[in-house]
């Protein structure tokens, strides 16, 4: 019941967020502009409830969940509606429908706050928390997806063809990816209670297979644009900087918790792939 009323007031905080990010925006004509003042203004709200809860996990969920707002939104409103378009905006809301529905999985109630949170806000000097808290945690991640969405604004105002199909392909890989790695990782966490390493099927040739996946989907969104608006080639920003994000912040996160907590993943790192599916080294 706690899960339930939880997911219904993180349910209403979004539902406010939309609503000041649309007041805010609707009378931009520029649509890149418009989705940026909406995106912002959302990510405000949802920054200030999640100050209220004391749980900056309030946020978790609106990485997947606003981006599939906004590309609804941006082909209703430019009546992208060609059969290529549809299927890029269905493979990029296969992505997020995803994403969130496993969100919910893990999600307990506001007990549940994200280790990395955590432990920011006990390494961070109070009077810098709020800072932290609004440009790292929330702020940093909206400003990655937005970029990483660009070539969804080209492709609904410019159009596309048969070749977006390589873009979709690519997306859906990335889904796959990410749905079998949290599968897998989810059985093992339920069938022990050990301290060991999980090196079930993709985890036994990546150290991090959902993070690839995740950088998988972001350059199907650019491929599926780059055929048909080459000279948009710098919206490539988007997904490197996603890479970059999982490259330099939560891999080595995630690698120096997986170290202090597993005695075994020395081993395991020594002789798996930190990211690509690759045959173990000897």
């Amino acid at each position: 019941m706690r899960k339930t009323r939880d997911l219904l007031i993180i349910s209403l905080i979004y539902l406010l967020a939309f609503a000041a990010g649309f007041l805010c925006c609707f009378k931009i004509d520029n649509a890149i502009l418009k989705f940026f003042v909406f995106d912002t203004v959302a990510t405000i709200v949802t920054f200030i409830f999640s100050v209220i809860l004391a749980n900056s996990s309030v946020y978790d969920a609106y990485w997947s969940l606003t981006p599939m707002v906004m590309s609804i939104w941006l082909f209703l409103e430019t009546r992208a509606f060609s059969v290529w378009q549809l299927l890029l905006l269905t493979c990029f809301n296969i992505w997020g429908l995803r994403l969130t529905l496993n969100w919910v999985t893990v999600f307990t109630d506001f007990t549940y706050e994200d280790w990395r949170y955590r432990k920011y806000r006990a390494e961070t000097p109070r009077i810098l928390w709020p800072i932290v808290n609004f440009f790292g945690i929330h702020y940093m991640p909206t400003i990655v997806v937005f970029l990483g969405m660009l070539p969804l604004f080209e492709v609904a105002t410019n159009g596309s063809g048969p070749l977006s199909l390589i873009g979709d392909i690519v997306i859906l890989i990335g889904v796959l990816l990410e749905y079998f790695a949290d599968k897998q990782m989810h059985s093992f966490l339920s069938s022990t209670t050990s301290k060991t390493v999980c090196q079930q099927g993709l985890w036994r040739l990546s150290r991090h297979p959902n993070y690839l996946g995740e950088i998988t989907v972001w350059l199907g969104v650019f491929l599926a644009m780059l055929p048909y608006s080459i000279d948009k080639w710098m919206y490539g920003i988007g997904f490197v900087a996603v890479a970059i994000l999982f490259n330099v912040v939560s891999i080595p996160l995630m690698e120096k918790r997986q170290l202090q907590r597993r005695p075994e993943y020395s081993d395991y790192k020594a002789t798996t792939s930190r990211l690509l599916i690759l045959p173990n080294k000897k």
